[in-house]
């Protein structure tokens, strides 16, 4: 699972960067991430929901993992205001759910398109 969860986020992290394409790329990165993301899990005992439930919690934890460092890296560097230190940590609360949920719908959309 860990195996298909970095090939997803991998997939997150290369659309983001590259212009023009970063427009869809961004809101859509997780789940074309997810969709393919799960191709690389082996395990066939779970149903496509469950397997899809648990790739997008481990998604969601990555992203919680690296937006964590990144703002506690920004607050360290730079001397934030109150009112921006209060968004950039709502941030590290509010995508590690958008991107778990986008990669799960992901995910699931995969299994039940590969099973049906």
């Amino acid at each position: 699972m860990i195996k298909g969860v970095f090939i997803g986020f991998a997939i997150i992290i290369i659309l983001a960067p590259i212009p023009i394409v970063h427009i869809v790329g961004i809101p859509f990165g997780p789940f074309i991430g997810g969709y393919y993301g799960i191709s690389a899990v082996l395990d066939n005992r779970d149903s496509p929901g469950r397997k899809a439930m648990v790739f997008g919690a481990w998604t969601g934890f990555l992203i919680l993992v690296v937006a964590a460092i990144v703002v506690g890296t920004i607050e360290v560097i730079f001397d934030l205001e109150h009112a921006l230190r209060i968004i950039l940590w709502g941030c590290v609360g509010v995508l590690p759910l958008y991107y778990g949920s986008m990669a799960g719908l992901g995910a699931w959309y995969s299994e039940l398109k590969t099973r049906g």
